[in-house]
C-alpha cells in the first residue's frame, strides 16, 4: 500500500516522539482532554500524549468538552479557540466560573497571533497558549508545566484543609474543656454532700464519672493533634484516628 505525503507525515512524527520520549523519559502520569473540531489535529495530539504517557480524551466542541470535563474531571484541557458552536474562549469561560471545572487547568491552541486574542483567552481562565502550527518539544514542556503546577496547587491545598482540621481540633479541646471541668466540680460537690450522709456515690455517679474520664481523654488526644492521619468508618467514610494522629504527651 502506498504511503500518502501525510500518513508519511504521521509515520515520522510517531518515530520522533518515541525517540524524544525515550530520552526525556515520562514526567507523570494524567489525563488529559484534547478539544478540536479536526479529527486530524485531535489524532496528531492523541499521538504526542499517549507516547508521553498520558490518557487521552477527545472532544469536538465546547459543549462536549464542557460535559466531558464534568464526567471525568481531566488534570488538564488542550482547547482550540476557534471551533463551530460553542468556541474555546466561551466554553474556558464557563468552565472557569463551574465549582467543578474551576480547578482544571486550560492550554489554549490557536493560530491567532495577535496580543488582544491572547490576552481575551487568558482573562476567560486559560493558563497557558500554545500557537499552530505547534513545535512538540514546546507543546511538551508547556503541558508538564501546566501538570506540575497543578499538582503543586493540589497539594498546598490539601495541606491547607489538613491544617485548618488540625487548628479547628485544637479550637475545639480548648471549649469543650471548659465546660468538661465544670460537670467535674459538680460531680464532686455531689459527692461531697453525700458524705454527711454516709451514701455511697451511686452506680449513676460512677457512670458519669466514668464517661467525663473518658470525654477528657478524648479532648486531650484531640487537644494534641499533631498529624493528619485517618482511618475508615461506617460506609467508606474517613475519621481522624486520634491515637495515631495525636502525641502523647504522657
Amino acid at each position: 500500500m502506498t504511503k500518502t505525503p501525510e500518513t508519511l507525515y504521521k509515520f515520522f512524527l510517531k518515530v520522533f516522539f518515541m525517540s524524544f520520549l525515550q530520552s526525556e523519559g515520562v514526567i507523570m502520569p494524567a489525563t488529559i482532554l484534547v478539544v478540536d473540531d479536526s479529527a486530524d489535529n485531535v489524532e496528531v495530539l492523541n499521538t504526542v500524549l499517549k507516547y508521553n504517557q498520558y490518557q487521552v480524551l477527545p472532544a469536538s466542541n465546547g459543549e462536549e468538552a464542557i460535559r466531558t470535563a464534568k464526567e471525568n474531571q481531566p488534570d488538564l484541557i488542550l482547547m482550540d479557540v476557534i471551533m463551530p458552536g460553542m468556541d474555546g474562549i466561551t466554553a474556558c469561560r464557563v468552565l472557569h466560573h463551574d465549582e467543578k471545572t474551576r480547578g482544571i487547568p486550560v492550554i489554549m491552541i490557536t493560530a491567532k497571533n495577535d496580543p488582544e486574542d491572547l490576552k481575551i483567552g487568558l482573562e476567560a481562565g486559560a493558563v497557558d497558549y500554545v500557537r499552530k502550527p505547534f513545535v512538540i518539544v514546546e507543546l511538551l514542556a508547556r503541558v508538564n508545566a501546566a501538570l506540575r503546577l497543578k499538582q503543586a496547587q493540589d497539594k498546598l491545598v490539601e495541606q491547607e484543609k489538613k491544617l485548618a482540621i488540625m487548628e479547628l481540633a485544637g479550637a475545639a479541646a480548648h471549649e469543650l474543656n471548659q465546660p468538661l471541668t465544670v460537670i467535674n466540680c459538680q460531680i464532686k460537690l455531689l459527692e461531697e454532700s453525700l458524705e454527711p450522709l454516709k451514701e455511697k456515690p451511686s452506680r449513676e455517679i460512677e457512670i458519669i464519672h466514668e464517661s467525663v474520664a473518658r470525654m477528657t481523654e478524648i479532648i486531650r488526644k484531640i487537644g494534641n493533634i499533631t498529624e493528619y492521619k485517618t482511618k475508615e468508618y461506617v460506609l467508606g467514610d474517613k475519621i481522624i484516628d486520634l491515637e495515631q494522629a495525636s502525641e502523647d504527651e504522657e
